[in-house]
């Protein structure tokens, strides 16, 4: 199905009017939290799109039929006057139940139109206490970045930065004694994502030595970008900074403002001990599992898993698990079709089914 974003016509309003309704009563049935519980038809009632309508600022999603989804794009709003970065900004999105993956299309293509105008971030805010939905934009790459107050409305505000075209930040975190395929195979993998700049840190900058003798030259992590991706390797080095509280209170800071977290074998370890994991699905290498969960009692620990995700939080099971976790990352952004190509150039046979480890006892291989 290939969809296109477009300017909303007039006889899309009664289509739109009634993706908002069924969404309501979806929202009802499942006990989901946001529009059904506010005055929404009265803060947005179809004069309102009509108003937007005739402003071009209202816009549909549609695949040669009828409207799969709708939002409104503006330009500025209010509850980010805060901010200089040139952004563009959802509101009002909703899409159809019975296409899946409409909505999560709509902002793909949404992120497109902002790069297009010259822009640095899509934006939106979301009610602070629906959880799956933010879970839905972390895993888009929405990070947070504030609150909002808006009388009963309490919202959480979050921005998108990885837009097509624009250099998207992959920060390495390498430590003493990490593990050489832990990085070097998932990087290998987003490096092939062209818009992805990978950069190497470390707490202190210089030269770090892996288990391996590998030596790379890092910056100090303070001179990061944190509205990157995160990427964190396990190996043995992580035994002493699981009981380092200065570094895990710096993780858990990369860990909060980073737009994704990959984490690879035991380095979910660390996730777990500063905090970032707390009531999240995680794996870790299942030969150190028990000691990753003594890390991290609170952590939804998955013992057979290859990779999980959870929001923005990615997990892999042992070293090379590290390299289908950042294929399915890819396919996550891109689309499945661009990870298997990217396995294609770099000849590696992808095990594609976060759930089915080829190397745990209860595999279905």
């Amino acid at each position: 199905m290939t969809y296109r974003l477009r300017l909303a016509r007039g006889g899309d309003l009664e289509r739109i009017e009634a993706l908002i309704e069924a969404r309501l009563r979806w929202m009802d049935e499942t006990g989901i939290r946001q529009r059904n519980v506010a005055n929404y038809r009265e803060a947005s009632p179809r004069g309102y799109y009509e108003r937007m309508l005739r402003e071009g600022k209202l816009f549909a999603l549609e695949d040669g039929g009828e409207a799969a989804a709708a939002a409104v794009l503006l330009e500025e709003d209010p509850r980010w006057r805060d901010s200089t970065l040139p952004a563009l900004y959802v509101h009002n999105l909703t899409s159809s139940l019975r296409e899946r993956g409409a909505g999560r299309e709509f902002l793909r293509l949404a992120g497109e139109r902002a790069a297009a105008l010259g822009k640095r971030a899509l934006r939106l805010d979301c009610a602070a206490d629906n959880t799956k939905l933010n879970r839905f934009y972390e895993n888009l790459g929405f990070r947070a970045a504030g609150t909002v107050e808006d009388g009963p409305y309490h919202g959480v505000r979050r921005e998108k930065t990885d837009l097509p075209g624009r250099p998207f930040d992959v920060n390495v975190l390498l430590f003493a004694g990490y593990e050489t395929l832990d990085v070097f195979g998932p990087a290998e993998i987003l490096a092939h994502v062209g818009d992805y700049r990978l950069r190497w840190f470390s707490r202190g900058g210089g030269e770090v030595v892996n288990a391996q003798g590998v030596r790379v030259l890092t910056e100090p992590v303070s001179a990061a970008d944190p509205r990157g991706a995160l990427l964190l390797p396990g190996g043995r080095g992580t035994r002493p900074l699981a009981g380092d509280g200065e570094f895990l209170a710096l993780l858990r800071k990369l860990a909060d403002a980073s737009a994704y977290c990959l984490s690879v074998c035991t380095g979910s370890a660390l996730l777990a001990g500063c905090g970032a994991l707390d009531g999240r699905e995680a794996t870790s290498n299942k030969r150190a599992l028990d000691w990753a969960k003594s890390c991290g009692g609170k952590v939804l620990w998955r013992d057979t898993a290859r990779w999980t995700t959870d929001g923005k939080f990615y997990a892999s099971s042992g070293v090379s698990a590290g390299m289908d976790m950042a294929l399915g990352f890819v396919a996550d952004r891109f689309g499945r079709e661009r990870a298997a190509e990217i396995a294609r150039q770099i000849e590696y046979r992808w095990n594609d089914d976060p759930d089915d480890d080829p190397f745990s006892e209860n595999s279905r291989r």
